[in-house]
């Protein structure tokens, strides 16, 4: 292929996105991207700029936040920084109508999250798995609700209280270790733990529970990119 390929498959993707068209758009982007050298960090920013953009027409709100924290690694001082904070919430997830559903979009990937995490293939094997583990986490959320627990608690608290919620899944076929906690980050350099509201340490200027400490949403789970 040769090495302006790359910006003809760019052109195209614009092309398609300006024609509504965001599947064909986020082909042709993903080629871009694909090809696109290292050397160019502006272009890269360009095409991962476009990129989440096709994806979030084409319903893939998540990835398309993937994206946009792609184009802050690569420049801290692109626009990109605002349109996140306008679009994502506390947990670095897409931003809901109320705050109520952020905190249960969040206590649900973390539950599906800890129970796929159980399974071999990190997948749900039929649809009526699904509903049962969807349905145990909801009613588990409404007793989170129910205690008071999250009164007077704001984003990285609430984090911490949906993660000390065990529920008793129902006992599947365990061939890998079950981890229930997050990794711990730690930044070798101060010695210390990375706190939620510390920088990412890579490098794109946000903090990281919106950055690689981020909540995974319901797509980045259910499709096991977590």
């Amino acid at each position: 292929m040769l090495t302006y390929d790359w910006a003809i498959h760019f052109d195209k993707g614009l092309r398609s996105l300006a024609r509504h068209r965001p599947g064909d758009g986020v082909k042709f982007l993903q080629k871009a991207l694909e090809h696109c050298p290292p050397s160019r960090p502006r272009d890269l920013y360009r095409i991962c700029f476009y990129l989440g953009i096709g994806l979030r027409r084409l319903g893939f709100p998540q990835s398309a936040i993937k994206s946009w924290i792609s184009c802050q690694r690569l420049n801290k001082r692109g626009h990109t920084r605002k349109m996140l904070s306008r679009l994502t919430n506390c947990y670095g997830m897409e931003r809901q109508g109320t705050t109520e559903d952020d905190d249960w979009q969040a206590f649900s990937s973390i539950q599906t999250a800890r129970y796929l995490l159980g399974k071999n293939k990190r997948t749900f094997s039929t649809p009526a798995e699904q509903d049962m583990i969807g349905d145990l986490i909801r009613d588990n959320w409404d007793l989170v609700l129910r205690s008071g627990a999250l009164e007077g608690k704001f984003g990285c608290d609430k984090l911490e209280a949906f993660r000390s919620v065990k529920i008793v899944f129902p006992s599947v076929v365990r061939n890998e270790p079950h981890i229930n906690d997050p990794v711990i980050a730690v930044n070798f350099h101060t010695q210390r733990r990375v706190r939620p509201q510390d920088r990412c340490l890579c490098g794109s200027g946000l903090a990281f529970v919106l950055c690689c400490g981020r909540t995974p949403g319901k797509e980045e789970v259910l499709s096991g990119l977590f």
